[in-house]
């Protein structure tokens, strides 16, 4: 018996510039650059970025709902860094901030297993991405300021 196989596409038609109006299922949105091109969408970095902190969201969206954990508010920041002369990314981080009064082996749990179930996160490459969660106690909500 066979894996199934989920298969994803995405269709590009230039602008005849350097940037591009992308159609994938039912949604479109635009790629470009604010350098030279038009600065019409985010450049496909901000994309890439966007695309791993989008898979973890998802995964800690699902583990959170499986887990039946009480979480009152999360975000995801991701950022990267380059060299100006080296086309790649030299480091990726991230950081989940939780208000949450679940225990911290808990939501460190989450962070593992959405690590280990996200498809972008693994097509990347785990060893590129530094994760960090910092978990937000609603009583001292207040004294927290970023």
């Amino acid at each position: 018996m066979g894996m199934k196989r989920l298969e994803y596409k995405a269709e590009l038609k230039w602008d005849g510039n350097v940037g591009s109006e992308v159609k994938v299922r039912g949604f479109s949105f635009k790629i470009d650059t604010s350098t030279d091109g038009r600065n019409a969408g985010p450049n496909p970095t901000e994309y890439l970025l966007a695309a791993i902190g989008g898979c973890l969201t998802v995964n800690w969206g699902r583990l959170i709902k499986k887990m039946r954990l009480k979480v009152d508010e999360m975000h995801v920041i991701v950022s990267g860094w380059r060299d100006q002369e080296e086309p790649r990314l030299k480091e990726i981080t991230y950081k989940v901030r939780i208000v949450t009064e679940e225990p911290e082996k808990k939501v460190l749990r989450v962070k593992e297993l959405a690590e280990k179930y996200g498809t972008v996160f693994n097509t990347v490459g785990a060893e590129k991405i530094k994760g960090e969660v910092e978990i937000v106690r609603k009583g001292r909500l207040d004294a927290v300021k970023d």
